[in-house]
């Protein structure tokens, strides 16, 4: 038996006393106000789907847990955004690379060398100038040098192509860290959505036990009083045992999500999360498809990665192309040198380089072919990352338009089968039919109930995906 499903007992009623038939409408208004999610919709209208019509969850009771973390979603997105592992990777990467960047810049940028340094010589003569009379040799003599070396690239292009390449893997690890948010967010709004649907169903399960309790005390004084069977007392205990058993399995989904979340959110070992929100029908107007689309294409980070990465790549094949152009550099040095500081003197040398590439081996020319094929294949990846935005943001809507139709189906079906609940229970009072309509106006309002929670997380998780699809869901779900 599935754990939406209610199953009730099926058992006849003889001549049943004015206070059992209280009872088992006690019963009958129990289960109407626990499953009760959402307000009776006028005959002649259309569903609502308002807010207020959804099942109210509350807020759980933590000061007996000091491991619980109550949160709401938003705050649970935050806290995700602020200490996920993975994320904070991605952030330390993005700086990784901004550091790498400016070693790039460093190429074609004037750098000196600041050098201090005493010298003691003595030179052979003959293996200098060939000299075979004396002296053979002149020293030893002291040097004393205080001085700096430079060197100031003019003109070179493919330090400064590299240098924009670099700029552009920066953008990228920027965007793809924001993409990891956007994850992230993604992944704590399933999470924490899955939690919210679990924690309903558990309700839900719980107020059919309520019910299967009444009626199964009703069974037992039918069968002391000798109006009802020994069959009925059993059935009815089978039913009880049955959603204590489904109640186990929906308590035991709900912390698996509690852990699943927390474990998200980089909580300690021993904590778990709980939700301090209920499942809600809230819903609101989404712009048209053209124009999500755009925003899509302009806010994504991970196409703005991939993008950038594909800029990177052209400014390296233009990089590679440029070693054929010459460079030209201004370098020297300067320096105060003299065999004591007493006999100091400036001496200095000032130099103009230009150096052009007339053979490499062909070296620059399988760079350049290898940088332009790695530049069309960051193309093709534009292209495909584009095509899968494409895809989700219609995906999301399409789901959307179908969860806001379900939940308006679903809807009028709690109506009718509550509308259905109360006349066959006024029937059964009346004494004008047995119990077994009631039962199957019992198992249609818990299906309706069942329903219609699936159909409000359908909605929410529509929500999120469009979200996402968008590139939103941190800023739309976190701020």
């Amino acid at each position: 038996m599935r754990i939406g499903e209610a199953a009730m007992p099926h058992f006849m009623i003889r001549g049943t006393p004015v206070l059992l038939l209280v009872e088992f409408a006690l019963g009958l208004v129990l289960l109407s106000a626990s499953a009760q999610t959402i307000q009776e919709h006028r005959a002649s209208g259309p569903a609502s789907l308002s807010p207020e019509q959804a099942p109210s969850v509350g807020k759980p009771d933590n000061a007996s847990d000091p491991n619980a973390v109550a949160l709401t979603m938003h705050e649970a997105v935050k806290l995700a955004l602020q200490q996920n592992p993975r994320l904070l990777a991605a952030r330390l990467d993005a700086l990784e690379s901004k550091q790498t960047t400016k070693v790039a810049r460093s190429a074609f940028l004037p750098k000196a060398t600041l050098g201090l340094e005493e010298q003691m010589q003595r030179l052979n003569l003959a293996t200098l100038i060939g000299q075979e009379s004396p002296p053979y040799s002149v020293g030893p003599y002291s040097n004393l040098q205080l001085g700096a070396n430079f060197d100031v690239p003019v003109v070179a292009v493919s330090a400064w192509r590299t240098y924009q390449a670099e700029k552009e893997r920066e953008k990228s690890s920027q965007d793809e860290a924001a993409a990891v948010q956007e994850s992230i967010a993604s992944l704590v709004v399933a999470q924490y959505l899955s939690l919210l649907r679990s924690k309903a169903t558990e309700e839900a399960v719980q107020s059919r036990i309520d019910l299967a309790a009444v009626l199964l005390r009703l069974a037992n004084d039918q069968l002391k009083q000798g109006t009802g069977t020994s069959t009925d007392a059993l059935r009815a205990n089978v039913e009880l045992l049955v959603e204590k058993e489904n109640l186990v399995r929906a308590q035991a989904q709900t912390k698996a999500y509690s852990y699943g979340l927390a474990q998200v959110l980089g909580l300690k070992e021993s904590q778990h999360a709980v939700s301090t929100e209920s499942l809600t029908a809230a819903d609101e107007q989404v712009p048209e498809e053209h124009q999500l689309l755009t925003e899509a294409f302009n806010t994504r980070p991970d196409l703005l990665s991939v993008d950038a990465r594909s800029q990177a790549a052209q400014y390296d094949r233009k990089a590679a192309a440029s070693q054929r152009l010459p460079e030209l550099h201004f370098d020297g040095y300067w320096a105060q040198s003299g065999r004591n500081p007493a006999g100091i003197l400036p001496a200095y040398i000032y130099e103009g380089q230009i150096k052009l590439p007339i053979f490499t081996g062909g070296r620059i020319t399988a760079e350049s072919q290898r940088a332009r094929l790695a530049a069309d294949r960051a193309q093709e990846t534009v292209t495909e990352r584009r095509d899968l935005i494409t895809q989700e943001v219609r995906d999301a809507l399409s789901s959307l338009d179908a969860a806001r139709k379900e939940l308006q189906l679903s809807t009028e079906a709690y109506r009718l089968s509550t509308r259905e609940l109360k006349e066959t229970r006024d029937r059964f009072t009346a004494g004008v039919t047995n119990n077994i309509e009631v039962i199957t106006a019992q198992n249609s309002l818990a299906q309706a109930t069942d329903s219609q929670i699936g159909a409000m997380y359908d909605l929410q998780q529509a929500k999120a995906d469009l979200s996402r699809a968008r590139g939103r869901i941190a800023a739309e779900y976190g701020n």
